[in-house]
């Protein structure tokens, strides 16, 4: 009691419990601390996550000229500047000239007035008429809405062959072929109207045959009329080309064309403006890379929206249905910078916009927005604080009731495993039971713990096996030749002393130095090792030569050697070496039939070298096979009157330990004699 009463204290369990409360308790602290610095990190992270985002869908764009229409012509700059932006549209437009149907695209529609007039006789006095336009697209066909502002209304009168002597509406396309066709659109009042291809002068028609294909409607307001258009994709070029102009005829007698306005300046009559259709593969990119809380732009050089989704709710105008952006959000992309940036809303929140450039080969061909409104982060910063609070109180107990589990769990386990401990050596020191069952087939690390006692109880208990039988092996070996001596001289006391006598005596006098030498060479063998000196040296030639000696020695017929003469090396001592092959040879020949031979075999593999020394004659058990190398462990039946302590195979054992290898011994495959295999590293 006194002795447990001085290690007393506190148990694993508790000092588990008390270390992981002090951490538990700093949770809360540590989750204020982290919510407190969260915006900061959120904003920075959404930042480069944004540019992240960015640059990745700039990628996927990159080389997709396609998708931009560049160019052709760099020197037609403001031709391109003045394309034509058509509107993807969610559902065919019902072509009947009222524009409710349009929505809030209406907001979008593009004006065209006086600076745009390519004709015109009234000058400065008189009213222009001017129109908006807005394009969309749906399936095979391209819709237009024209609202006009014209506040005296010509209408055709059928009785003129001419088709220019009223107000109407001219359309010029590219079409497949690459050939320019012109159409003209006239009405004699409101409802559907007739058109006609028409002949480079606008006068006459080219075939004088109504064209079906294209339909619209005249609706006639207060100041003007609406003409609404359905044009089929089909008829245009891969890279759409269109032009519009509308012709305003002021008196209904004279009937002549006062001013036309088109959606090309006077000085680019000649050429039509580019339709820019956004491309349904860019939108479905947009939408496999985006999400719905952030708003991505895709937008050309010339700062024109080329594909959009997202940024529902984000209360921004820079990725709304406007066919352009402004361009300072762009600027940095476009001089292919990439750049972040915040830009406050209408609701003065904070917007977090990301802007990449998109190349097709060197050429810079648009830029990538992706926006996100931040005021998402301060309501996850709120909410995210209350939730460490609630989830600290819940952890903290769980984690609380888990210790105090896994605690009691690991002190019954270490009680249980130390109770078997205890119980396999009884109070004499002796090993009651050397395996432990308790923790055996754990794979913890008690587990382990449990194995290695289990091992050390086992090598324990070999080892006391060793010292209980060492008294008994020298009393058998000693008392043969102290029990001849004592014969001989009993006989010499008798008075009968003769050569033989003396010779007995003789001989057991060396068998009992020879003990002795061995049990000294025992002894000192693990000092003697570790003071040898090293060197390189050819082991091949080492063996061929000792064999050789043993053939002069045993007779040729009882040794064998079959492997290199030279060329093998090893570093360690030769003459260490040299003893260990004595010891082999020695055990080999002892326990090897006399008509048979004894075979040293020498090879080399994966930088070790193997020589192996087989012997036929009776095989060993499994049992003895284990405890060979052990000191004073023998099991040879004594041939002749040389004493066997089991020393021979304890030193070799040390030796090749000592040199980096390893000693094995089997039976053959025929269980007709044993095979002893050394291993040693080949010397680099």
């Amino acid at each position: 009691m006194a002795r447990n009463a001085r290690y007393r204290g506190m148990s694993l369990g508790t000092r588990m419990l008390l270390f992981s409360s002090v951490f538990l308790l700093a949770l809360p602290w540590l989750g204020y601390r982290y919510m407190d610095e969260m915006k900061d990190f959120l904003l920075k992270g959404q930042e480069d996550a944004q540019a992240l985002a960015a640059r990745a869908i700039a990628s996927v764009l990159n080389g997709r000229a396609e998708m931009f229409y560049p160019v052709d012509d760099p020197a037609a700059l403001a031709i391109d500047e003045s394309a034509l932006f058509v509107y993807p549209l969610e559902e065919p437009k019902q072509v009947d000239g009222y524009p409710g149907d349009w929505g809030v695209l209406l907001q979008q529609a593009k004006r065209f007035a006086g600076e745009s007039a390519i004709f015109d006789k009234t000058g400065d006095a008189g009213d222009k008429a001017s129109f908006e336009l807005l394009l969309g697209e749906y399936g095979q066909y391209i819709y237009a809405l024209l609202r006009v502002s014209d506040l005296s209304v010509v209408y055709r009168n059928p009785q003129y062959r001419r088709l220019d002597h009223s107000d109407h509406v001219r359309l010029e396309l590219m079409a497949q072929d690459g050939k320019k066709y012109r159409y003209i659109l006239l009405t004699e009042g409101q409802g559907r109207v007739s058109v006609y291809e028409m002949n480079a002068d606008w006068v006459t028609p080219a075939t004088g045959k109504p064209v079906y294909a294209i339909t619209g409607v005249w609706r006639e307001k207060k100041d003007g009329y609406d003409l609404e258009i359905k044009i089929p994709t089909a008829w245009m070029s891969s890279q759409p080309r269109l032009m519009i102009s509308v012709a305003d005829v002021n008196s209904p007698v004279e009937r002549g064309i006062e001013s036309i306005i088109a959606t090309l300046v006077q000085e680019n009559h000649d050429t039509l403006n580019r339709l820019l259709v956004r491309s349904a593969e860019l939108d479905q990119i947009l939408r496999s890379l985006g999400a719905s809380d952030a708003g991505i732009c895709v937008v050309d050089r010339y700062r024109r929206i080329r594909g959009l989704y997202g940024g529902e709710g984000n209360g921004s105008d820079i990725c709304s249905q406007k066919d352009t952006v402004a361009p300072v959000l762009v600027s940095d992309a476009l001089r292919g910078k990439q750049s972040v940036v915040r830009h406050y809303n209408s609701e003065n929140e904070s917007l977090i916009i990301a802007a990449h450039p998109v190349y097709a080969n060197d050429d810079l061909i648009g830029a990538v927005l992706v926006e996100k409104n931040s005021s998402e982060i301060l309501a996850l910063q709120q909410e995210s604080l209350l939730k460490v609070l609630y989830a600290t109180f819940l952890v903290f107990l769980a984690a609380l009731i888990t210790m105090l589990m896994f605690s009691a769990w690991l002190a019954y386990r270490l009680r249980r495993l130390q109770r078997e401990t205890a119980s396999a050596i009884d109070k004499d020191g002796r090993i009651v039971s050397e395996h432990i069952v308790a923790e055996q087939s754990s794979a913890d690390e008690l587990g382990q713990l449990s194995r290695d006692i289990t091992g050390l109880l086992s090598r324990l208990r070999r080892y006391i096996g060793f010292l209980e039988s060492m008294p008994r092996t020298l009393r058998h070996e000693i008392l043969n030749p102290v029990n001849t001596i004592s014969m001989s001289l009993q006989k010499m006391e008798s008075g009968n002393i003769d050569q033989s006598l003396i010779q007995s005596a003789r001989r057991a006098s060396q068998q009992l130095e020879v003990i002795v030498q061995g049990l000294t060479e025992a002894a000192h063998i693990e000092d003697a090792v570790t003071q040898d000196e090293y060197h390189r040296f050819d082991f091949a030639e080492l063996v061929t030569e000792y064999v050789n000696n043993s053939r002069l020695k045993h007779g040729k017929d009882r040794v064998r050697y079959s492997g290199p003469a030279s060329q093998v090396f090893v570093v360690g001592s030769d003459l260490r070496i040299a003893q260990l092959l004595d010891k082999l040879k020695d055990n080999a020949l002892d326990f090897s039939d006399a008509s048979t031979e004894v075979v040293f075999e020498l090879k080399v593999q994966d930088q070790v070298v193997l020589l192996s020394v087989s012997n036929h004659g009776p095989a060993v058990s499994q049992d003895v096979l284990d405890n060979l190398f052990i000191s004073m462990i023998s099991s040879r039946d004594p041939k002749g009157e040389k004493p066997h302590l089991g020393i021979g195979l304890y030193i070799a054992n040390r030796i090749a330990q000592q040199h980096g290898g390893s000693l094995k011994m089997t039976n053959l495959d025929n269980n007709q004699g044993v095979k002893v295999s050394l291993l040693l590293p080949i010397a680099s």
